[in-house]
């Protein structure tokens, strides 16, 4: 079971108890960190909050989401590094350096618009060794929160394969009708004269 540290000795305990004050389940992963988690939707957000509870102290807060996104700030004057992870999308690092007066909690923050303030990377939003010496001075190795189950891969869909259209044959053409020629009447002649035979068959000039 996690045991709250002494607030005497521990310059984030207070921040532990503002946040679990405000309804959501804190843990404390190791020492100068915190986990937050909650039926917020925006973790981005709560972390912010709560390395601004921290004032000027060192911290890495991180914020787990009810859609199981989450947000790792790594907060350590003048460097304040966020890390988000939304679905299955690529973390989305941002790295700023504030100035003295300015919290990691500012407005600007808060609405996730962009600042004077952040150290812009080619292609945006990838983690650069600056960055990542920030998390290694607060003893994090990943920026993924401790125990983080990721989701699942969404199931690949296979589209069904359509099946061929059959050709279009065209209709035999029907035999043309030929027409039946009748046979020739044959006309019987005398074997001796050649001379067309009557009906009767006997030849006129023969007999």
């Amino acid at each position: 079971m996690d045991t709250p540290p002494d607030q005497t000795e521990d310059p984030l305990a207070d921040v532990a108890d503002t946040m679990r004050a405000e309804g959501y389940v804190v843990v404390r992963p190791q020492s100068g960190a915190i986990l937050v988690e909650g039926r917020f939707l925006n973790p981005e957000r709560i972390a912010l909050r709560a390395a601004g509870e921290a004032g000027d102290a060192a911290i890495a807060a991180w914020a787990i989401s009810r859609e199981n996104d989450w947000t790792l700030v790594a907060w350590n004057r003048p460097d304040l590094v966020t890390i988000t992870q939304r679905g299955a999308a690529a973390p989305r690092w941002r790295h700023r350096r504030l100035p003295p007066a300015m919290r990691p909690d500012a407005q600007t923050f808060l609405e996730g618009g962009a600042s004077p303030h952040d150290i812009v990377t080619t292609p945006k939003h990838r983690p650069t060794d600056a960055a990542r010496d920030v998390l290694a001075a607060l003893d994090i190795a990943s920026p993924e929160p401790p125990g983080w189950v990721p989701p699942p891969p969404p199931p690949v869909v296979v589209a069904p394969v359509a099946a061929p259209k059959p050709r279009r044959t065209r209709a035999a053409a029907a035999p043309r009708a030929t027409a039946v020629r009748k046979p020739e009447p044959v006309t019987k002649v005398c074997p001796t004269c050649f001379m067309a035979l009557p009906a009767t068959g006997i030849c006129d000039n023969c007999g």
